[in-house]
Order: C-alpha cells, then sequence, then structure tokens
C-alpha cells in the first residue's frame, strides 16, 4: 500500500507516462526503486528493457510506441502499418507489432510486440501527433512487406493509393524496387494486379507465397524401350507357339 501511494503521488509530478529508469533518476527515483515499482505486482510497468510505465493501469497504444521510441533513440521513427494509420489509413490493424526504424550503426533487440529495423535509408520523419513517422509512401511499403495476408496486403495498398495526396502507385514502386527485396512477392503481384485493373491472380499470389525450398517437382517417367535383341526373342517365341501346337 505505501508502494503504491509512493509511486502515485510520484507519478503526480512527472509530465509523461512513459520514462526512461535513467531518467527517473535524475527526478529522485533511484534505479532500483523504479525497478521494484515496476515488478508484476507493482504500481508501475515495464514496457522494454529501461523504460517504464509511470501512470496506472494497462499500457496504451501510444504509451507503447512511445517505449519503443524511447528505447530506440533520438533518430528513430515510427513505420509500418501504425505509422500508415497514423498517416489517415484505415485498414491497417491495431494488433500489428511496433515497427521502428533505426541507423544502421545501431543494434538493438527486438522484443515480443515490437520489431526494429536497421537501416542506411533513413528517412527524414513527420511528426505527427508528437510523434516521429516516416513518410507515407516508406510507411506503407514496409508494413506491406511484413508477411500479411494476400486480403490484407491488398486492402492497405489500394487504400493508400486512392486516398488523396498520400501515396501514388508509381512512388510505392519506386519504393518497393528500392528498398529491402525481402517480403515483396506479395506486395509485388499485388501492385501489378492493381496496374491492370483486376483482382490479385490467384496464381500469382499462390507462386508468390509458395517458400523458394520445398520438394522438386515429380520428373517424367519415360516408357521404357526395348532393346531390337529382346524384341526379336519374343518374336520367335510368339511364331513357334503358333507353328507347334500344343499337345
Amino acid at each position: 500500500m505505501q508502494k503504491t501511494t509512493a509511486a502515485k503521488a510520484a507519478a503526480l509530478s512527472f509530465s509523461r507516462r512513459v520514462y526512461r529508469v535513467s531518467e527517473l533518476a535524475k527526478l529522485g527515483i533511484s534505479q532500483s526503486t523504479a525497478y521494484r515499482w515496476a515488478r508484476a505486482d507493482g504500481p508501475w510497468t515495464r514496457l522494454a528493457p529501461g523504460i517504464v510505465l509511470v501512470a496506472p493501469g494497462p499500457a496504451t497504444l501510444r504509451d507503447r510506441i512511445e517505449a519503443a521510441l524511447l528505447r530506440a533513440g533520438p533518430h528513430a521513427m515510427l513505420t509500418g502499418l501504425h505509422a500508415a494509420r497514423l498517416h489517415g489509413l484505415k485498414s491497417p490493424p491495431e494488433s500489428a507489432d511496433i515497427h521502428v526504424l533505426i541507423p544502421h550503426r545501431q543494434k538493438i533487440q527486438s522484443y515480443a510486440g515490437t520489431r526494429f529495423e536497421r537501416t542506411i535509408r533513413l528517412p527524414k520523419p513527420i511528426f505527427v501527433d508528437g510523434i516521429p513517422v516516416s513518410p507515407p509512401v516508406r510507411a506503407v511499403m514496409d508494413g506491406a512487406r511484413t508477411f500479411m495476408s494476400a486480403a490484407l496486403t491488398q486492402q492497405v495498398l489500394f487504400e493508400a493509393i486512392k486516398a488523396e495526396n498520400l501515396c501514388r502507385f508509381e512512388e510505392l514502386v519506386a519504393e518497393m524496387e528500392t528498398g529491402s527485396r525481402r517480403g515483396t512477392a506479395v506486395p509485388r503481384a499485388t501492385l501489378r494486379a492493381y496496374k491492370t485493373g483486376l483482382e490479385p491472380p490467384r496464381d500469382l499470389l499462390r507462386v508468390a507465397l509458395t517458400p523458394a525450398s520445398g520438394p522438386p517437382p515429380p520428373r517424367a517417367v519415360r516408357p521404357r524401350r526395348r532393346s531390337l535383341w529382346s524384341a526379336g526373342r519374343l518374336l520367335r517365341r510368339t511364331v513357334l507357339r503358333t507353328l507347334v501346337p500344343s499337345p
């Protein structure tokens, strides 16, 4: 009870909900106290290594995003499906993992629900509601490369293209060709289908979703050819059976 009361009283003086433990030490909360209050039975919540939620109650999506960005450092930015949602798209699911871009020189371990991606193509972020996010084209394509179902990939890409002043078809194709090729099979098939004005061809999506490794295709069985010698023996046997009557 005393621990909860002290934690709530301390949180009232904070200007944010999510902090690094190292920041709290400068505000009068020792690291040992912060970690103790962030245990499973404590009033605070540990959101990431070295990051805690100092407000009561479960963490919101915004809390988790801020924790990931604090963990990643000043040059990081949100990308992928949650960034696309901040840009105004409705089709990306809220349950998607948080996807954060970091400079290639950094190495940060991903954790449950949050993925850090190193990149040499770190774009200039756009701030949406105080959150640094990648530009719309990068955000949408990063989300499309996360091995979603073909149906959800189509929804996200088609909505992005049809949205006013968000993404042009040519920009998405250029981003797909410039960026990482990992996970682009289904987006490539979907954009090709959009260009032709058709639904994604099932055979094309099936090929895109089939892993490269797998059992080899069955080999055609060639008919067995008889040699001339064996064919001659067969002919002689047939003639003898015809000429010699059976007893």
